[in-house]
């Protein structure tokens, strides 16, 4: 549980994904968003007001030139993400480069700021990009079948990687990790 709410703010020229992000991030307790630019300066100036704990940046294919303003507003956070459509290793180098915390997609931005929250406490840091995924899928109620065919995996692999996610966060099985997931905000009930 986080004792004392956490200021987020958002930057994106779509004000369609800023929404999104959003409903997101305060759909989750303890986390509160403080501000909305559609540009850099907006955000800078935002930031120099509200001095938030995390700055979630959209980048959009079609945004050139986005990233050059990331060490910007680096120097104005603890904590700095970028979300994206298209999460490749080029941009990720160039975002960590820039000193960004991390290049996620929208559906795990909650999962990253809630890492930086308390390390320490929450054992999903340890929990891989894939084994994320499988959290994600689990908590939709996806048969280690679908999952395979939805991952493009095997069975097998489906479920060696759930006895690693087991273990890891302590609990004993598919039930377990819904109810985990659900209390650690890694899913929602739908």
């Amino acid at each position: 549980m986080v004792i004392s709410e956490s200021k987020v703010l958002l930057i994106s020229h779509r004000p369609h994904v800023r929404a999104q992000l959003r409903l997101l991030i305060e759909s989750q307790p303890g986390l509160v968003v403080v501000g909305e630019a559609g540009n850099y300066a907006g955000a800078l100036a935002i930031a120099a007001v509200e001095t938030p704990e995390f700055i979630v940046a959209d980048v959009a294919a079609d945004d050139e030139g986005a990233l050059d303003h990331i060490s910007d507003l680096v120097q104005a956070t603890k904590h700095m993400f970028v979300v994206s459509d298209i999460c490749e290793e080029t941009l990720l180098n160039y975002v960590k480069r820039a000193g960004a915390r991390d290049l996620v997609p929208k559906e795990h931005l909650v999962v990253a700021i809630r890492r930086h929250l308390d390390p320490h406490r929450h054992k999903i840091a340890t929990l891989s990009e894939q084994e994320m995924v499988i959290v994600d899928l689990v908590s939709k109620g996806l048969s280690n079948r679908r999952i395979a065919a939805h991952l493009i995996i095997s069975e097998v692999v489906v479920s060696e990687v759930l006895e690693s996610i087991f273990r890891k966060l302590e609990v004993r099985d598919r039930f377990e990790l819904l109810i985990y997931s659900l209390l650690e905000g890694l899913a929602r009930a739908e």
